[in-house]
């Protein structure tokens, strides 16, 4: 008991100085003016296009590309114990519209006594922007992204960086960034198969998520969209079926309502990556 209430206890303080950290930077961002005044720190920051030209009223894929110092991470849209993900302003010509970001599947980063759920070295956060019917080929035009973001390694540290890419130009769309895009979606969680199932059911302090994919899974990982529904540095444990694999699930202390549904990811190897929804069956 008493451990469990100490591993609360510091996700608590480090959820908290994160709220300090993050008060302070927008202060600091509210006196500094725009995001040109800040340095992206530990990380190079660039706005990269999977194509160098543009299609009146199509969608058009753009990316922020994150390429981290070693040992550095930023996180995924639910970061774990602690952390925040990376937010987009965007500043785009009248009529052009941007999505929401594709996030890849995230990777487990232990940091001190907690688990975060983010990204190492190299990585793209893939958007969809809607360009307006009446756009002209032949026009040129500046695509700017303000970036608000935390990464972290032994600290934490909140940063900012305006990235900026204009649309046609000799470095949008080459055949380096055609390969980041074709790599994130590779690795992007897809849509959960039809014919495949998912439930979940509750025991005691624990879930079990159940998966049938119709054929035998030797590993499996789940990230929770939501925080605070599983105790994210407990261990996962498998047990692998003719049909899938079920993954028992620690719950986390801070779960205080019940929950409908476990929804996230789950990863079950290089590529395969889903996404799922799987319904807690009501208890007996």
């Amino acid at each position: 008991m008493e451990l469990v209430e100490g591993k609360s206890i510091m996700r608590f303080v480090f959820r908290h100085l994160f709220l300090m950290a993050i008060l302070l930077f927008g202060l600091a961002a509210a006196r500094g003016g725009a995001a040109q005044s800040f340095t992206a720190t530990h990380a190079k920051v660039s706005l990269v296009a999977e194509s160098n030209s543009l299609q009146a009223g199509q969608a058009a894929w753009v990316g922020v590309l994150f390429d981290m110092e070693k040992g550095w991470h930023i996180y995924w849209v639910n970061p774990g114990d602690a952390g925040e993900a990376p937010k987009i302003q965007w500043h785009l010509p009248a009529g052009f519209q941007a999505g929401d970001i594709r996030w890849p599947a995230p990777a487990r980063l232990p940091a001190s006594t907690v688990i975060d759920y983010g990204y190492e070295g190299k990585v793209l956060l893939p958007v969809s922007v809607r360009v307006p019917a009446g756009y002209r080929a032949a026009n040129a035009v500046t695509l700017m992204a303000d970036v608000r973001y935390v990464i972290c390694r032994d600290v934490c540290i909140p940063a900012a960086a305006l990235a900026k890419l204009s649309i046609p130009s000799a470095s949008a769309g080459d055949a380096a960034d055609r390969e980041l895009f074709r790599n994130a979606f590779d690795n992007a969680p897809k849509a959960w198969p039809a014919g495949w199932k998912a439930q979940a059911n509750e025991n005691g302090g624990f879930f079990t998520l159940l998966l049938d994919t119709g054929m035998s899974e030797s590993k499996a990982i789940f990230f929770p969209v939501e925080q605070d529904q599983i105790d994210n540095d407990a261990m996962q444990g498998l047990t692998p079926g003719p049909r899938g694999v079920q993954i028992k699930l620690k719950k986390s202390d801070q779960l205080k309502q019940p929950i409908a549904a476990l929804k996230g990811v789950v990863v079950l190897g290089p590529g395969r990556a889903y996404e799922v929804s799987a319904p807690l069956a009501a208890k007996k």
